[in-house]
């Protein structure tokens, strides 16, 4: 059976993502920072009670370390990971007005995060792995009002090509996917204070609409699949054409 680590598994994308490796078959490992949420996820999906969960916050070293020895003790090696986990922005604002502590959290939660999986990850993942790092469309455009989350999301862009010309003499692929607007309960929460924040968003998105998890997905599933076996260090862009305005 592959198996697969799946980084802040318990909602939105990376959840669909656990949803849809394991109806592949797939040994699914999984992480994200509340087990309380993760749990509450069980109760509904029943099917998730096969999945390996580790309560793990990827922005810090010795949960990753501890984390990864436990996988390695366990498994010795994986076929494929997906670098999801995100948290909700704590740097958001003119960048001016942004406290240097906000600033480092962000850097810590979406940029050095994925360096710390990365580092483990190549050394468990066989030949013929599959890695895939999900950006945002913010990874390769300005974003006024984030810029440290445009910085962060930039260089993982950045990353992900300088590792994956290093990783494919070992045949390990390195990509990304770099969604759009994509309505999860980060959005969901947003439009708890602001009911119009949908409709005012969908407007400005090309076609017209937000994506579905889902969607964003299948476009993951892709590049760990044999399907994209001769893709290397792209990214794959998934975002209603919003990135082209």
């Amino acid at each position: 059976m592959k198996k697969i680590l799946i980084t802040g598994g318990s909602k939105g994308i990376g959840l669909e993502c656990v949803k849809n490796f394991l109806a592949q078959g797939w040994h699914v490992i999984c992480c994200s920072r509340e087990i309380s949420t993760w749990n509450k996820n069980k109760e509904k999906f029943p099917e998730l009670q096969k999945v390996e969960y580790y309560a793990c916050d990827v922005a810090n070293e010795n949960d990753v370390t501890t984390m990864f020895n436990t996988i390695k003790q366990k498994h010795d090696n994986l076929d494929a990971a997906i670098n999801n986990a995100s948290p909700k922005l704590a740097s958001s604002g003119n960048f001016n007005d942004v406290k240097i502590d906000s600033m480092r959290e962000t850097l810590e939660s979406d940029l050095w995060s994925v360096i710390l999986c990365l580092k483990h990850e190549l050394n468990l993942i066989k030949q013929n792995g599959s890695i895939v790092n999900v950006t945002s469309i913010n990874g390769i455009r300005p974003i006024p009002g984030a810029a440290i989350y445009g910085a962060s999301k930039h260089a993982v862009e950045s990353l992900t090509k300088s590792i994956a010309l290093e990783a494919i003499s070992n045949n390990i692929r390195v990509n990304s996917v770099a969604p759009g607007v994509t309505w999860t309960p980060r959005w969901e929460a947003r439009a708890e204070h602001n009911p119009n924040i949908r409709q005012d968003v969908e407007g400005i998105v090309p076609i017209k609409r937000f994506a579905d998890p889902t969607e964003i997905v299948n476009a993951i599933d892709w590049l760990i699949s044999d399907k994209s076996s001769y893709v290397v260090g792209h990214t794959l862009v998934v975002d209603g054409g919003l990135s082209l305005k």
